[in-house]
């Protein structure tokens, strides 16, 4: 049986603020496509309505909403623009995926700033090098939605085995230092998405 859940005054106030953005998006949806990038005066707007701290931990300035408020956010969003929408479901999840990290990675990406934001693409082609204390990666990744607003990335590859560990699917925590951004996203639908390729060669993790 499914059982209606009432919203708590924080999540409707995220939903609120979400829907104060439209207009704002719609006026920029054309822009955001001809730019190939979601304009930063959004990311700010939405960085200061605390939306991307939907999913965040309330350890780390963030609401722990219900996942379905999050989905009900983007949704509304994407009344206004589409490329937004994306950028704002792809991004907006990476808080709780880092949640599920040590405490120490954490720490490294919100220690100074609660409101960094965080890209992806888990294609696994990382090239993987056991070494003591992590692994060197080199790889290049295509389809990070965001990346231009970001300033770490999670990018997959596979583990090779390890003593009694099989070979696996993994995902490496990478700071912008260590990765660029190869711009590449030229197409027809969701250009503002900006989802270009990201390349590493030889970074420690």
């Amino acid at each position: 049986m499914h059982v209606m859940r009432e919203k708590t005054a924080v999540e409707i106030e995220l939903i609120a603020r979400a829907r104060r953005l439209v207009p704002a998006l719609r006026e920029r949806a054309e822009r955001a496509d001809r730019e190939g990038k979601v304009p930063d005066e959004t990311i700010r707007e939405m960085q200061e309505a605390g939306l991307f701290r939907a999913l965040q931990p309330k350890q780390w300035d963030g609401y722990e909403v219900d996942p379905r408020t999050f989905f009900e956010v983007q949704m509304t969003l994407a009344e206004g623009c589409m490329s937004t929408a994306w950028i704002y479901g792809v991004m907006g999840v990476h808080p709780w995926q880092l949640a599920r990290y040590p405490v120490e990675a954490q720490q490294d990406v919100w220690g100074e700033d609660t409101s960094t934001l965080i890209s992806s693409t888990y294609m696994p082609v990382a090239r993987v090098t056991p070494v003591e204390g992590g692994y060197r990666i080199s790889g290049r990744w295509g389809f990070s939605s965001g990346s231009e607003h970001c300033q770490w990335c999670l990018l997959g590859g596979v583990l090779p085995a390890d003593g009694d560990l099989p070979v696996e699917h993994g995902t490496f925590l990478v700071p912008r230092s260590d990765y660029r951004i190869e711009k590449n996203w030229d197409v027809l639908g969701l250009r503002g998405t900006g989802s270009h390729d990201i390349v590493v060669e030889d970074a420690f993790v």
